[in-house]
């Protein structure tokens, strides 16, 4: 017997638009691996080496064009698990379209991004010469495009495979997690391991670090509330 009426509950692993998506990154992702799986083996293994040799953090357009494509991959990936939490804590019922509330989600975590960028520039390059602020850019646009390698699987397996949404949650914040610990180990070498600036490197954490996650934790449960249906 046929009903009528009604409507079927969207879900982004039958959405074919994303799904393509998704998929076409997926590929690109391995293609970017494969083809400077060396380049990028030797920069992360120079991440947990402490040195003060600034040349470690070179890079080429190859790897800025690389590095901005795993961005827009992490952002993408967090505004899916971003939706994902969004119907699991507050329900299915939302304020707005699901386009529009996985783009609120990626337009937060872009902001959060221009926003560390910002303070970075406007705090770091007072207490270090050119050659370390640049090292420091290269670190941070590195690390950054790595995340997106980490949440990018566990958006697909929270979407297709059933994922919990705390697990991936969970998941999400290891990655952030190991994101800030690489760059705190590296600041380390860069700044203030010559001449032992404890303080500074404890201002460094708490402005830079804690008080940018503090606002986006905020700010992301504030949006989910605001999204939340009735």
């Amino acid at each position: 017997m046929r009903v009528e009426g009604l409507s079927v509950p969207y879900t982004i692993s039958t959405d074919n638009t994303l799904s393509l998506v998704l998929l076409l990154c997926s590929l690109l992702s391995i293609m970017i691996v494969m083809r400077s799986r060396n380049v990028l083996s030797l920069r992360i293994r120079s991440l947990f080496i402490q040195t003060t040799n600034l040349s470690n953090y070179r890079r080429t357009k190859d790897n800025e064009r690389e590095e901005l494509f795993f961005t827009a991959l992490s952002v993408m990936s967090l505004s899916l698990i971003g939706y994902s939490a969004e119907l699991h804590y507050f329900g299915t019922a939302l304020a707005i379209n699901h386009y529009q509330v996985m783009a609120s989600y990626a337009g937060i975590f872009i902001a959060f991004l221009l926003l560390k960028r910002f303070l970075y520039m406007l705090t770091i390059p007072m207490y270090c010469n050119i050659q370390q602020w640049r090292a420091w850019r290269h670190l941070f646009s590195f690390t950054t495009a790595l995340q997106g390698l980490w949440f990018l699987p566990i958006a697909i397996i929270n979407i297709y495979l059933g994922l919990s949404a705390p697990m991936t949650l969970i998941l999400a914040i290891i990655g952030v997690a190991l994101a800030l610990f690489v760059r705190i180990y590296n600041s380390w070498s860069i700044f203030f391991k010559k001449k032992r600036l404890y303080v500074p490197f404890f201002l460094y954490l708490c402005t830079l670090e804690a008080v940018p996650l503090a606002l986006l934790a905020g700010t992301l449960t504030c949006v989910a509330q605001t999204l939340k249906g009735t």
